[in-house]
């Protein structure tokens, strides 16, 4: 009886595992950011972190050379000017978005 109980929470709790996972995903967008300033890998790893550290931020790359972060974020939780606030506010680069070409 105990292992029927068992079975069927485990069951459920992961049924709502998947579900919450799949909706997460439909929330996901990208936006790329031009960042000025940086001088070596270690300024790209140093915006890196402070975007891995930001809320509604799922993944990011920042790439230098090329000077770009490419940021995968929650639209619910953050949006592209504020991503671009928080590279401005948290380091010593400048920040824009990129335009799209």
């Amino acid at each position: 009886m105990k292992l029927a109980i068992l079975r069927t929470f485990l069951t459920a709790a992961f049924l709502v595992f998947c579900f919450t996972s799949m909706q997460a995903q439909d929330k996901v967008e990208t936006v790329e950011v031009k960042v000025t300033g940086m001088m070596c890998g270690g300024c790209a790893s140093k915006v890196h972190k402070v975007l891995e550290g930001t809320a509604g931020i799922i993944d990011n790359e920042v790439k230098y050379p090329g000077d770009v972060a490419v940021v995968k974020y929650n639209p619910e939780k953050t949006n592209p000017e504020e991503i671009v606030g928080v590279i401005e506010e948290k380091t010593d680069f400048s920040a824009e978005l990129k335009e799209e070409s």
